[in-house]
């Protein structure tokens, strides 16, 4: 039996959207800082202005995970290009720190909107049995966005000063906006049914373990991205861009593969692989002190991280429904916002007082963290969690009754078999 198609017209324009959406993102984190110290901000405003983004970030998750799931996917997918396209330009004409602040808080809010609703409407276009590999797809959409976006921004930076660079990521940002015109909405229609509210959506088990989780990672991707270029300067005479060129490669083709192979064996299994790979990577970052090592460590820690984020965001997907995906992913991913965001000040006091070493090791104590808690938390014992999580699932046909479990909450399966018993 052929394989359904699955990448679509449609998929090819998310993908498009968002590749020119992150370029605009990823192209001010390396100019970003520069351009607020040249502006006159030391380096406790500059962590304030460059933290007030993820503020806005997280801040506004949940409402625009409401407005998803009410107004619709493409319309705050819009909204969030507007907002990346606006921001960028009030940086022109700004050069105040404190005003700089609520500007810094909107353009995170088109962040949180952008994000949160592109995903949504790919899930929603992603059949079930290719649900894994869209999202792997995506998730490598991320990373050339974010491989071209740096070395972009520090290069128009540099050769053509701040002010043609806000206007270049404005520009992309409108190109993306212009593609998502096309987009078509995956909303279906108004039930007479009433809406689910937003915790209502979210108590489901494997969401909340899931959350915990990605928090869990969260707060490790930020201990490593932070640290990791003071980490190796202190260590090792190399370029700093070897690491995050190996670690970008790395996930980029765990991505291919991944995402397949969670649609035909199962997400457990495999988020287990990930999780252990993700442990030794950051153990050996912490023993690096050769250019080997370092090499060793970015590879382990690039599919690690490669293959985790997308099998982990499939699970969430295959445990949300039509009314409250929205609302389920601003949940999950604000998981993520909020380890990035106190990586900084927690993982810093511990690197600060102990060391970097020290901080990477509490790091891999964090990925321990997040297996044991995806091994036995994800059902309602422990033993059936293990089972879960270690199980193989072979690739079936399509099973409509099987959709309705897999996307309905544990309860309204039972009592759906239980008055469909023969």
């Amino acid at each position: 039996m052929l394989q359904e198609k699955f990448i679509t017209k449609q998929l090819l324009l998310n993908w498009a959207g968002r590749i020119l959406f992150f370029t605009s993102l990823s192209a001010l984190l390396p100019t970003m800082p520069a351009y607020l110290n040249e502006i006159g901000g030391n380096k406790s405003q500059i962590g304030i202005v460059m933290s007030a983004f993820a503020l806005g970030v997280l801040a506004f998750r949940p409402l625009v995970g409401k407005q998803i799931d009410s107004v619709g996917r493409k319309a705050v997918l819009i909204a969030g290009t507007v907002i990346f396209t606006l921001a960028p330009l009030f940086y022109i004409y700004v050069h105040s720190i404190n005003t700089l602040l609520p500007i810094r808080v909107f353009h995170g809010l088109g962040l949180a909107a952008f994000g949160t609703a592109s995903i949504t409407l790919i899930t929603d276009a992603a059949p079930g049995a290719n649900r894994g590999a869209v999202i792997s797809y995506t998730g490598m959409v991320n990373t050339i966005a974010f491989a071209v976006g740096p070395v972009l921004g520090s290069y128009v930076g540099d050769k053509w000063g701040y002010d043609v660079l806000f206007g270049l990521v404005s520009g992309l940002a409108f190109v993306s906006l212009f593609i998502s015109l096309f987009i078509n909405e995956t909303k279906k229609a108004e039930t007479n049914s009433a809406p689910v509210k937003y915790w209502q959506a979210i108590r489901q088990r494997r969401i909340l373990v899931s959350a915990a989780i990605i928090f869990l990672v969260g707060m490790v991707q930020g201990g490593v991205m932070f640290y990791i270029p003071l980490f190796l300067k202190e260590t090792l005479t190399v370029n700093i861009g070897l690491f995050f060129a190996v670690y970008g490669t790395a996930a980029f083709l765990i991505r291919l593969i991944i995402g397949p192979m969670s649609d035909k064996f199962g997400r457990g299994p495999l988020l287990v692989f990930s999780l252990c790979l993700l442990t030794a990577g950051v153990f050996a970052l912490s023993q690096t002190t050769s250019v080997l090592l370092m090499f060793i460590a970015a590879v382990l820690y690039g599919f690690g991280f490669g293959s985790h984020q997308p099998t982990l965001t499939a699970l969430v997907a295959d445990n949300t429904t039509d009314e409250t995906r929205g609302k389920i992913f601003s949940f999950y991913y604000g998981g993520f916002d909020l380890g990035i965001s106190i990586a900084g000040i927690f993982l810093g006091a511990i690197a600060e007082h102990f060391g970097i070493k020290e901080m990477f090791i509490v790091c891999s104590g964090f990925t321990i963290a997040a297996l044991l808690l995806f091994l036995l938390g994800m059902e309602s014992s422990p033993i059936q969690s293990v089972r879960h999580a270690l199980s193989l699932q072979k690739l079936a046909k399509k099973c409509d009754i099987c959709d309705q479990y897999q996307e309905g909450s544990p309860k309204a399966a039972e009592a759906y078999f239980k008055t469909n018993q023969n």
